[in-house]
């Protein structure tokens, strides 16, 4: 089996390939933001603590997928922001299954990540639980105005990273110019993981 995994900052282009991947390769698609959003439309959540507790609930949905996809040998695609990637060496070493590891870490400027960030708010394309700052949406609406992220807010969450790659396969993917590498970049990562399996 493969364990697909797209690590990077917010707004580093993770979740909209790893979904691309998924549709081209055939392979299921799991990511902690789509938790997240899920449980945010059972329950909500109006203060630091309740957005901090769906967050946690929204990473171990993950991990159990993940753990899951292992113990039954199917392959599975993956998306977050890992902060470091002990979970995953726990449920290999805990299950008997081969599994080969593909690591994509996909990284920007700050100063763009910040804006690519604050461009999809204004456009109201990223969904309310997944925003960064310490804004409470409840189930009715906002409770404030969203304030935009900076480059200085793009590094502090990354400075939580303490381990930005695993795997057997690893590939640094730059996304400055995200708009015009698009199909470059899966055209890249889709050969990476054919090329590999093939040779699996």
């Amino acid at each position: 089996m493969f364990l697909i995994i797209l690590t990077g900052a917010p707004a580093s282009g993770k979740s909209s390939f790893a979904v691309a991947l998924s549709k081209i390769l055939g392979i299921p698609w799991a990511s902690k933001d789509a938790y997240k959003i899920e449980l945010f439309e059972q329950y909500g959540f109006k203060n630091h603590a309740e957005k901090k507790k769906l967050s946690i609930r929204g990473e171990s949905m993950l991990i159990e997928r993940i753990e899951y996809a292992i113990s039954q040998n199917e392959s599975l695609i993956v998306d977050n922001n890992f902060k470091n990637f002990d979970s995953i060496r726990e449920i290999l070493a805990k299950h008997n299954t081969e599994c080969r590891i593909v690591c994509f870490c996909l990284y920007a400027d700050s100063s763009i990540l910040a804006k690519r960030y604050n461009d999809r708010i204004l456009s109201g394309e990223r969904e309310q639980p997944l925003y960064t700052l310490n804004v409470y949406p409840v189930v009715d609406g906002i409770s404030e105005f969203h304030k935009p992220l900076t480059p200085d807010h793009v590094d502090d969450i990354q400075s939580y990273v303490t381990e930005d790659t695993f795997g057997d396969i690893i590939v640094r993917i730059c996304t400055d110019r995200l708009d015009r590498d698009y199909n470059t970049i899966l055209h890249q990562m889709v050969t990476t993981i054919n090329k590999n399996i093939k040779e699996n």
